[in-house]
């Protein structure tokens, strides 16, 4: 049972990936006006927030690395967009949280910002290869859209992931800081 703890934030990531699948599917009438559409971010957000309320373990960006590899897989059926934003941002997010004070705010901000580098690193990269043919003014509109559905799910998510990440980090064995 000690070694099912240890992969908790990994299970817990996948639990994520696959309701974003499902909330872009039941929730896309919401999500979307017109031309204009948001995206579930649950994973990226997940990933973002580990890094903040954890950021001693260098094993979360192996796991954020290996969550980005299956979320490559699994939503694009192409490997590079996740597989390089989640360790990126992770990292960068465990860096920023040694001088940020331990408050909701200051992740939310971070969170967000997180968020939109993503919408526009995907956006760049989709473009690239010719997988989407999207306008910069209706990308710009629907990065809005993100941001409102990402603070929803930041707040509705952010103390789900402080205790996963807190509680349960990923590979790391409490048994020996417990009484």
């Amino acid at each position: 049972m000690r070694i099912f703890r240890q992969w908790i934030l990994a299970i817990a990531l996948f639990v994520a990936l696959v309701l974003d699948g499902s909330l872009a599917l039941y929730l896309h009438q919401f999500m979307n006006y017109g031309d204009y559409g948001s995206a579930a971010w649950l994973m990226p957000i997940g990933v973002m927030l580990i890094g903040l309320f954890d950021d001693t373990n260098p094993k979360e960006l192996w796991l954020a690395f290996g969550a980005g590899l299956v979320a490559d897989i699994y939503s694009l059926g192409i490997i590079g967009v996740y597989t390089v934003f989640l360790p990126l941002a992770c990292w960068t997010c465990q860096k920023i949280a040694r001088f940020l004070p331990e408050i909701f705010w200051a992740r939310l901000i971070v969170v967000l910002l997180g968020v939109t580098a993503l919408d526009i690193y995907s956006w760049i990269i989709l473009s690239m290869v010719n997988l989407i043919n999207v306008s910069i003014h209706i990308m710009l509109i629907s990065l809005a859209f993100n941001l409102v559905w990402s603070l929803v799910f930041t707040v509705l998510t952010y103390w789900i992931w402080g205790n996963l990440a807190q509680d349960y980090p990923y590979l790391v064995d409490m048994q020996a800081y417990r009484q």
